[in-house]
């Protein structure tokens, strides 16, 4: 009898135990919470690791340690018990949002995209899984790592094949990389799920993104029209930069500063956007014109000016026609040589101070050339129509080199007619920078 009695016996006493070792957890787990939640986290990691020492079975008390050490800022801890709650339990969701984010913040792309894929095994709610896709390419898109947010925008669709927002991101990353085809079809079949008369402002984005791939496949025709239907809220100044008339205020703005390369690849683009845009052939038969070398005019001046000195205003504006070709001729050495005769015998003349600020930037003599835009930005009889264009000219004289002054100057130009050429040189030099950063 008291064999048959033993085994229920020790049955009995392993589920006492048991029973106890489980209350001693949820004792220590409870004391921990309250003083979480008193946000005495050092105390409470103490506590959860008492839990822990009786019984290491619970994934909710790893978790919570794990919030805690990212509390008094040690993430690698917190990743290591939010991974041994995973361990227990490869199910405990609350533990991959925690991971992801610890990961996103610090741009650990593999080990993200690793905890992001079992998450996606583990999710059975498909709503779930195809929210989790879309802020894994949402974050990705932010990132500008747009193959990998690609790459989940596929999967979001593999579940939702008719998701709205996973279809438009789907579409916003094929265009940025360069799958204008594919972002056409996708924006296609977000529109048919809207009536033809839907609102514009509803609509905007898709045809956005669509106008935007047409327009990168340069098929100007079909492009802009369908640009039009997003012509409105925020997406009007994006459509703007798009026009060939945004290309030829930019162009001309750069002609005033002797920067005819520039001005004419942008006036090339509005004659590819339209052909028939007048504005652009007569401004860039002008840039072509001013380049041509005038060597009879040249020699003529020469004639006239050799050995001069005086202050008649007749040879004031001799010497800045003069200046002025031999800049357009790409002689910069003569036209800074014949600055410098001018500024002898006339003091202080903006134009002929603006003249030589070019020669020097051309000749890569960067800070002479800062040095005399200096001189010449703090004349007090500067007009404001002479600001602006003078600071354009001083960003790109700081260029690269000086981002911060750069960007300043830029900015100051932002006004007026000038508008579109520094914002496009403020866009250009944000983008050289991030490119050297990389």
């Amino acid at each position: 009898m008291k064999k048959l009695l033993l085994p229920f016996l020790l049955l009995g006493f392993s589920t006492t135990l048991f029973a106890q070792e489980k209350n001693a957890v949820e004792l220590f787990f409870k004391n921990a919470e309250k003083f979480r939640m008193a946000k005495d986290y050092l105390r409470a990691i103490v506590e959860y690791e008492q839990a822990i020492a009786i019984a290491d079975t619970s994934a909710k008390v790893h978790y919570w340690k794990g919030v805690c050490n990212l509390l008094v800022q040690d993430s690698a801890k917190a990743v290591a018990d939010w991974n041994r709650a995973l361990a227990l339990n490869k199910s405990y969701m609350p533990a991959y949002s925690a991971i992801s984010k610890v990961y996103q913040g610090s741009k650990e792309y593999d080990k993200y995209k690793a905890n992001v894929n079992a998450w996606l095994t583990e999710e059975k709610d498909p709503f779930k899984q195809v929210n989790l896709c879309l802020e894994t390419a949402n974050f990705f898109t932010a990132e500008e790592m747009y193959e990998d947010a690609h790459m989940y925008t596929k999967e979001g669709l593999k579940i939702s094949p008719n998701n709205v927002e996973i279809l438009y991101l789907d579409a916003k990353t094929s265009n940025k990389i360069g799958k204008h085809h594919e972002a056409i079809k996708v924006i296609d079949q977000i529109l048919t799920q809207f009536s033809e008369n839907a609102p514009k402002p509803q609509v905007a984005k898709y045809y956005y993104e669509k106008g935007i791939a047409l327009y990168a496949l340069e098929d100007y025709d079909k492009a802009m029209p369908v640009l039009e239907f997003a012509n409105v809220g925020p997406y009007k100044p994006l459509v703007t930069k798009l026009k060939p008339d945004y290309y030829f205020a930019v162009a001309s703005a750069y002609e005033d500063i002797y920067e005819f390369s520039k001005a004419k690849s942008l006036l090339d683009k509005a004659m590819k956007i339209d052909k028939k845009y007048i504005k652009a052939n007569i401004l860039l038969a002008d840039i072509i014109v001013k380049e041509e070398h005038h060597h009879k005019g040249i020699h003529l001046f020469e004639l006239g000016l050799k050995d001069y000195v005086g202050n008649e205003k007749i040879y004031l504006k001799a010497y800045i026609e003069f200046i002025d070709i031999l800049l357009c001729s790409k002689k910069y050495d003569e036209a800074l040589k014949y600055a410098n005769e001018c500024l002898k015998n006339f003091k202080g003349v903006r134009e002929v101070m603006f003249h030589k600020v070019v020669a020097l930037h051309k000749l890569s003599r960067r800070e002479e050339a800062i040095e005399v835009g200096l001189d010449l930005m703090s004349d007090s009889n500067i007009t404001p129509q002479e600001f602006v264009k003078y600071s354009l000219l001083m960003g790109h004289v700081y260029g690269i080199e000086n981002p911060i002054k750069c960007k300043q100057s830029l900015q100051d130009a932002r006004k007026g007619p000038y508008y579109p050429v520094a914002s496009y040189s403020l866009e250009y030099y944000a983008k050289v920078q991030n490119d050297n950063a990389l």
